[in-house]
């Protein structure tokens, strides 16, 4: 086998290895929190935040209410329970009673009001909160199948670099220098076939000359003229 077929086979490998490491990478970066997932717990969280907000008010108005209606049961009381026998004070407390019944009622519509706003409030809490779930059982489900995935590539990983090792144990030290040269330049494609007098790395026609010297028996290494990627004649 030449040395340029020996790269060749070195060059599989490696862009094998290229693709697993890269898709290793990817599953680092998706695995974790999604925006998506983090955006609707954060929703959820300000509608509940929203409703508690809401509760308050509500209850603080009702113990307002309860206190103009004592108030009024004391007035009636009062007006009614014969022990106040002055005219002017009956008529004070008459006067009190039907501005405290006004303002039940006043406060009594606050709470209804409100309990209107709670009701809606509370709605869009708990659809929120469906969507925050519907949202991490999705995650849940892709961050187990990342997981997986990540798994399987792990050990395949590992044995490609192995066998990158020992492929690259057999070749000449300065075409292996040449060849990681190119690879990091050529987007890791550093050795082209050549097939019917085209460079499959840049896809032109390769001069005669060029050609008959990558034929050659024992002959150097031979680069694309445009390219510069190290050619194989099949």
């Amino acid at each position: 086998m030449t040395a340029v077929a020996e790269l060749l086979l070195l060059q599989d490998t490696d862009l094998a290895l290229d693709k697993a490491l890269a898709r290793l990478s990817e599953i680092e970066i998706e695995l974790g929190e999604s925006a998506e997932l983090v955006s609707a717990r954060e929703t959820a969280a300000e509608k509940a935040s929203a409703v508690a907000a809401l509760r308050a008010q509500q209850k603080e108005l009702e113990l307002i209410a309860d206190e103009v209606r004592s108030k009024a049961a004391e007035i009636e009381k009062k007006l009614y329970g014969g022990t106040v026998k002055n005219p002017k004070e009956l008529q004070d407390y008459d006067a009190e009673l039907r501005n405290l019944k006004d303002l039940t009622r006043k406060r009594d519509d606050d709470v209804l009001a409100l309990l209107m706003q709670v009701e809606e409030a509370d709605a869009e809490r708990q659809a929120a909160e469906a969507t925050a779930s519907e949202i991490e059982a999705e995650w849940r489900a892709g961050q187990d199948q990342l997981l997986a995935e990540k798994a399987s590539i792990e050990p395949e990983a590992t044995r490609l670099k192995a066998e990158r090792e020992a492929k690259a144990i057999d070749v000449d030290r300065r075409l292996i220098g040449l060849y990681d040269l190119l690879r990091e330049r050529r987007g890791g494609t550093a050795v082209a076939r050549v097939e019917r007098g085209m460079c499959q790395g840049c896809r032109i026609t390769l001069p005669m000359s060029v050609l008959q010297r990558a034929r050659g028996v024992g002959s150097p290494v031979i680069q694309c003229v445009s390219c510069e990627r190290i050619l194989l004649v099949t």
